[in-house]
């Protein structure tokens, strides 16, 4: 499904308090993201924390398709990032003759289909549109893509497939970067980042 096709058939809407009541109950079989749309997100909304969106159907706008949820973010370059890897992400984004310790981002806090709709590429689509949406349309400088995955096959694969690449391939080194013990291990989620100057536009000098 293309950005275009999403768009000929789906809208997409902030999630309020006003439109969620108005939409049928949303799942995508995972009860922590459920009870994040449902609920979280609209607290989330309203300390400034971060805004979901909704994308449903044009003829049926009660049925949620896809949720997600955006907000401010940075790529860190920390001590607790080691030389190899920060030598890598630095080369990789041909970032190296700049010396800022954060480069801007947006994260995708939460992301999640419908179980009715799975598989049938909505959840690349949408991703597809969020690429776009940052890298012709936003206010701000924003460089990356950013989102801790959920650290199962089906997540990871996702993300990869849509050209996320972890910023820590070993995770015992993440878990150093991000301040978690490795008695915590394996990670619940896993950073990775999607470079903005990857995707080709029309205006592009």
């Amino acid at each position: 499904m293309t950005i275009d096709q999403l768009l000929a058939e789906c809208d997409i809407h902030q999630a309020t308090a006003q439109k969620l009541a108005a939409c049928k109950p949303f799942s995508c079989d995972d009860e922590d993201l459920d009870e994040f749309f449902a609920k979280d997100s609209l607290v989330y909304r309203k300390k400034l924390l971060g805004k979901t969106y909704l994308v449903c159907p044009k003829d049926d706008p009660t049925t949620i398709i896809t949720a997600f949820s955006l907000s401010n973010d940075s790529i860190r370059i920390t001590n607790r990032l080691t030389d190899e890897y920060k030598e890598q992400f630095l080369e990789d984004a041909e970032l190296r003759d700049k010396t800022m310790k954060r480069f801007p981002g947006v994260l995708i806090g939460r992301l999640g289909t419908n179980i009715d709709y799975a598989g049938q590429g909505y959840a690349s689509a949408v991703m597809d549109f969020i690429k776009t949406l940052f890298r012709l349309d936003s206010r701000t400088g924003c460089r990356f893509l950013i989102v801790d995955a959920k650290n199962s096959p089906e997540a990871l694969h996702y993300y990869e497939k849509n050209g996320f690449k972890y910023l820590i391939e070993d995770e015992h080194l993440e878990a150093k970067y991000v301040g978690i013990g490795v008695g915590h291990l394996p990670l619940n989620t896993r950073l990775m980042y999607f470079d903005l100057l990857n995707l080709k536009v029309d205006d592009d000098e």
